[in-house]
């Protein structure tokens, strides 16, 4: 199948053709028909699948027929100012050949110049929650004549407390808006919101979050957190590593990491919500450039970037929750290249790791021999590990006797943990 036969304009099939996309993803199939046919959508589907054209292709062909009084016809919702500014840059492209006008609005710049593109008016509108009320409620934006609504990563947008917010949102909306929602998890909250806003949804199912790209080789070391910093420099200083992120979890490591590395001699810098707009901005133009090798970043990043030439995705240290690992490691591995996720284990986070694991249903290789290698931690996990691996089907957990070694690896975890 090709775009030609999903009923798109040709105006966007001219600058589809332009950028070399001809065949549309899986999410793209399901979704796009669906979408110009004004249906409700609910779509399980992570970053890297192509669900951002999925959306917006049919949400241009659909507003370019109602352009005349520059009211909101449309708008996205999104959880953080870097998956808005992404998006907006996809838009851009998309829209060459329609002159739909737009506006991006999130949060940490000043509200007062917001204000002041709006009263130019827009089709479309990309915004975060918080801001998009703060607008609201000084009667800046009137979504009354809104005919299309998504939620991009609404799971996210729920983990990071904006229930509230989009329960306002929708309450100023009409009754018979459109309504998309996209989420990489189907949480309980998830399905909450699906049932109180969609109604009689088409439902896509793509790359469950528990599934990473086969194209990312995943790797642990078992390393004593005084030894982290020296075992990543270890890495950073192969030739093959020419575009990372490292990830930490909280802002106060990634700003400790950033200076360690610099006195080291990398050249880096970090991402996190206490950085400045402007500063970010310029931070992500020179990643994307590849002018910065390496990123710091805590998971405000984690599904935010886009960049298609990132060799590996190092977790300096685990995330709060495995699904959140995914949408780290899923930085690498893009548009059809081969990506390494590196992750660095200390005693502690082993029961996060555990269940890293369990949500795949699939072990990571832990490498023993390391230079910073604790051969007491690894030994009884490698045994476990080794039984695993001489199955039909390296690492996948499939019958009573691979699930069996599974779980008493995660015995072996505990009785560690105990000790």
């Amino acid at each position: 199948m090709n775009f030609e036969n999903l009923d798109i304009d040709q105006r966007l099939l001219d600058v589809l053709s332009e950028k070399g996309f001809k065949t549309p993803t899986q999410i793209q199939k399901e979704v796009i028909p669906a979408i110009i046919d004004k249906r409700d959508v609910f779509a399980i589907a992570q970053t890297g699948t192509g669900k951002t054209a999925a959306f917006l292709i049919p949400l241009l062909q659909r507003v370019s027929a109602n352009t005349s009084d520059r009211t909101i016809n449309s708008l996205i919702l999104v959880p953080t100012r870097e998956l808005a500014q992404q998006i907006g840059a996809v838009l851009d492209e998309l829209n060459k050949n329609i002159g739909i006008t737009s506006n991006i609005i999130f949060g940490g710049v000043p509200i007062e110049e917001q204000i002041e593109k709006l009263k130019n008016g827009a089709d479309l509108i990309i915004a975060t929650p918080g801001r998009l009320v703060d607008l609201i409620k000084r009667k800046e934006i009137d979504l009354s004549q809104t005919n299309m609504l998504v939620l991009d990563e609404a799971d996210r947008m729920l983990d990071m407390g904006f229930s509230e917010d989009l329960s306002f949102i929708v309450s100023k909306l009409p009754t018979n808006v459109n309504t998309m929602l996209f989420s990489a998890t189907m949480s309980l909250s998830v399905k909450t919101l699906s049932s109180q806003i969609l109604k009689n949804p088409f439902i896509a199912e793509v790359a469950e979050v528990s599934t990473p790209t086969e194209l990312i080789e995943q790797t642990a070391y078992y390393v004593e957190k005084i030894n982290k910093n020296n075992l990543l420099i270890e890495f950073l200083r192969k030739k093959e590593v020419t575009s990372a992120i490292v990830f930490t979890k909280t802002r106060k490591s990634a700003d400790a990491l950033n200076e360690h590395l610099q006195e080291a001699g990398f050249i880096c810098d970090r991402l996190h919500s206490d950085r400045s707009q402007e500063a970010r901005d310029t931070i992500l133009e020179a990643f994307r450039k590849a002018e910065l090798p390496i990123l710091i970043a805590t998971d405000i990043a984690a599904r935010g970037i886009d960049v298609s030439h990132i060799t590996h995705v190092f977790n300096f240290e685990l995330p709060q929750d495995a699904e959140t690992y995914i949408h780290r490691i899923g930085r690498t591995g893009r548009a059809g290249k081969e990506g390494l996720a590196i992750t660095l284990c200390a005693p502690e986070e082993k029961a996060m790791l555990i269940d890293i694991q369990k949500l795949m249903k699939k072990c990571i290789p832990i490498i023993q021999n390391h230079t910073y290698a604790n051969i007491a931690l690894t030994k009884a996990l490698q045994a476990a590990d080794d039984r695993i691996a001489g199955k039909k089907e390296k690492n996948r957990y499939k019958g009573s006797k691979a699930n069996g070694d599974f779980f008493r690896r995660q015995k072996l975890e505990k009785r560690k943990n105990k000790n």
